[in-house]
């Protein structure tokens, strides 16, 4: 009685407006830590280091606390000076980052101050609730099924935190257990919003990168490409409804590069300018259009940049990409928006249609310019065989048996070529990667009066067929390729590539093949699954895993608002204004009705305690063979009855359910937490005798 006393004395005593203090051991405290370093480290790419550096600090004070190697939290006083530091640091930091990853910076700070300075309930919630955001801004960047994993024991994390708030005297084998089979029940609910919900576009810009964080960049000096072949990363997969072409044919076009300087190619200037102007004005290039084509889908891997693989002659293909996509003048697809996370699109190519293509003035100016200086053997080698061979396709034949004759060779380990690089590769190495028998090729056209320029890509792909399934091609960084497209008033424009002439492996087969003798495929990463091919096991992990991340990127990431529309007219047949008012109304009956079941055992349990239930239970499985208790009879005189009438088989488990359940309604205990835990003792005990004394009754017949 004093206890309730004071304690009614404290409740109506306390202001509202004061927060309520929490305990400082709480085990949801390392949860929200544990939380917040795990998600800092998966978004490392995009989180500023020094604000990283502040979420470990904020990490080892809340753990110090917990541990009781630390007393107290930072005053006030501290972490607003602190906070005032860290805001204006970051608005010097995140001024070129953009709005989107200047606010998440923002959020991750603000969550590592909130994670020092939470001494309240009111603390707590924001901090899940801000934590909660934050994992959902993560999938901006990370949409793989592996940090979808992640993300989602995160987030059963998060939820795992709450409960330790409210109930910190349950172990966490208890939490896990009813959490987890609260997240497994709202599963159902969750996928069926996934499907029906709206899919509506971002509400943000994604953020321009200065510089590719993977994949092709806008400028390379050949070798760049044979770096970026030693890495197996995924650079896109493509789907193909009626069959994919062969490996020869498989050249994506990525980024045209027509600026040389003698050394380095990069996509011109002037070009970027045209192209900026073209948009502005909403002016697309509408190529000649004609012959046979393929329709493909492709699901291209986050890269930083706008430029989107495709065979030639590409064009976007549904309203989505027509409205994402834009098509420049030298027959590249670029996207509106850089790639921050995986991007799903589809394509029409016409194979035979690049011949067809006109040939402005503008581009024949891009297409010609060279250098003034460097590389002088070239240039005096090509004036000597341009006298010989005045006429185009006799001059461009001459060159590439030049490349098939003079005993060139294909490697990914090129000497380094620091001094006019055409002239020592041309005639003293005689040794190179394809960006060096392309830009070779490239400018010798150039020099001869023949508009050429260097386009870079992939080339290849390994092919994956399934039964039940449409073909897909996955194409990594080491299929990176680089070739060369001439024009010629007869023929229009043609593709070259020198290195089919001294590799023909390489295009034929893939870079694996060619790179068997000098054994330097992917060398720098001894690791890597594509290096064990040869090995059973790990191949075919290798394409399971390739399996599972393709069905995931397409049935899952790609699932747009057209496959969302597809899905109704499905369920519905034609989408009428009536028609999608009765799916809705159907979605909502399901979703009420799914609650219904999972909490109406719950709310009727809940009327009785669970010794109680188990008694019961009892009572009901004696009544089945006959033997009822009467109305005026208590517990233990019917006890008393059954131990009379029965076998040692069912009076003892009867007898000790009969116990226990007496116990539980007239034992004392001195806390609300030992009532709680004797309340869970009895009920497992209980639920063992009542299953011997189920079992002891399947031998008396009624």
């Amino acid at each position: 009685m004093q206890w309730s006393v004071k304690f009614w004395q404290r409740e109506t005593t306390k202001s509202e407006n004061l927060p309520r203090p929490i305990q400082a051991k709480n085990p949801a405290h390392l949860f929200l830590a544990a939380i917040l370093i795990v998600f800092t480290v998966t978004l490392y790419e995009q989180v500023i280091a020094w604000i990283s550096l502040l979420v470990v600090c904020a990490v080892v004070i809340r753990s110090a606390i917990f541990f009781a190697y630390q007393k107290h939290l930072p005053s006030m006083r501290t972490l607003n000076l602190l906070a005032i530091l860290s805001t204006l640091g970051l608005l010097y930091s995140a001024w070129s980052l953009g709005f989107l990853l200047g606010m998440i910076n923002l959020l991750v700070l603000a969550c590592a101050l909130k994670l020092m300075q939470m001494r309240s309930q009111r603390d707590f919630y924001q901090l899940i609730v801000s934590t909660l955001f934050l994992l959902g801004c993560g999938f901006i960047f990370n949409q793989s099924i592996s940090m979808t994993i992640v993300y989602s024991v995160l987030t059963l994390m998060i939820i795992v935190a709450l409960g330790f708030f409210h109930a910190p005297s349950l172990s966490l084998g208890q939490q896990t257990r009813q959490l987890g089979l609260l997240s497994l029940q709202a599963l159902p609910i969750g996928l069926l919003l996934f499907l029906l919900l709206p899919q509506l576009p971002p509400l943000w810009q994604t953020p321009r990168a200065k510089t590719a964080e993977s994949g092709l960049a806008e400028k390379i000096t050949p070798g760049d490409i044979a770096r970026l072949s030693q890495s197996s990363a995924l650079a896109f997969r493509a789907t193909f409804a009626d069959g994919s072409p062969n490996h020869a044919s498989r050249y994506w076009r990525t980024i045209v590069m027509e600026d040389f300087d003698g050394r380095s190619w990069q996509v011109h200037p002037v070009r970027k300018q045209q192209r900026l102007l073209f948009q502005s004005m909403q002016q697309e290039f509408n190529p000649v259009l004609s012959g046979p084509y393929r329709d493909y889908d492709i699901i291209a891997e986050a890269t930083q940049q706008s430029w989107l693989p495709a065979l030639d002659l590409a064009t976007p293909l549904g309203a989505k990409s027509q409205s994402e996509i834009w098509q420049s003048n030298d027959f590249q697809l670029i996207s509106l928006q850089p790639l921050v996370s995986k991007y799903q699109y589809s394509v029409r190519s016409f194979i035979a249609a690049m011949p067809y293509q006109v040939l402005s003035q503008f581009d024949r100016e891009l297409n010609l310019s060279v250098p003034k200086t460097g590389n002088p053997r070239t240039q005096t080698w090509i004036q000597d065989l341009r006298t010989l061979y005045p006429q185009d396709t006799v001059f461009t034949q001459a060159l590439l048996d030049y490349f098939a004759g003079q005993g060139f060779s294909y490697t990914l380990r090129p000497s380094a070529m620091f001094i006019d690089p055409v002239d020592t590769f041309l005639f003293d190495t005689r040794a190179g990667f394809c960006s060096h028998f392309a830009s070779a090729l490239a400018y010798s056209l150039r020099l001869a009066g023949i508009p050429a320029r260097l386009v870079t890509g992939y080339q290849g792909g390994e092919l994956s067929t399934k039964v039940n399934q449409a073909d897909y091609i996955s194409v990594y960084q080491y299929d990176a390729h680089a070739w060369v497209e001439a024009w010629f008033a007869e023929t229009g424009w043609r593709r070259f590539d020198p290195t089919a002439l001294v590799a023909p492996d390489r295009i034929n087969f893939g870079l694996r093949q060619a790179m068997q003798e000098e054994g330097s495929f992917l060398a720098d990463s001894p690791f890597s699954l594509a290096r064990l091919t040869n090995i059973a096991v790990f191949n075919q992990l290798r394409l399971w895993l390739a399996d599972v991340d393709y069905n995931w990127s397409r049935w899952v990431l790609g699932f747009d608002r057209q496959k969302q529309q597809d899905l109704f007219k499905a369920i519905v047949g034609k989408l009428t204004p009536q028609r999608l008012a009765l799916l809705g109304l159907g979605i909502v009956s399901i979703i009420a009705l799914l609650l219904l079941l999972f909490f109406l055992p719950h709310w009727l349990a809940g009327r009785v305690s669970g010794p109680q239930r188990f008694y019961l239970d009892a009572l009901h499985a004696l009544s089945k063979v006959g033997f009822s208790r009467p109305p005026w009879q208590g517990p233990q005189d019917f006890n008393d009855t059954v131990a009379q009438q029965f076998s040692a088989e069912i009076k003892q488990p009867f007898a000790q359910l009969t116990a226990l359940y007496l116990h539980s309604y007239y034992a004392k205990t001195s806390s609300a937490e030992k009532e709680t835990s004797q309340t869970e003792r009895v009920t497992r005990q209980m639920k063992q005798h009542l299953r011997k004394l189920k079992r002891g009754l399947r031998q008396v017949k009624p």
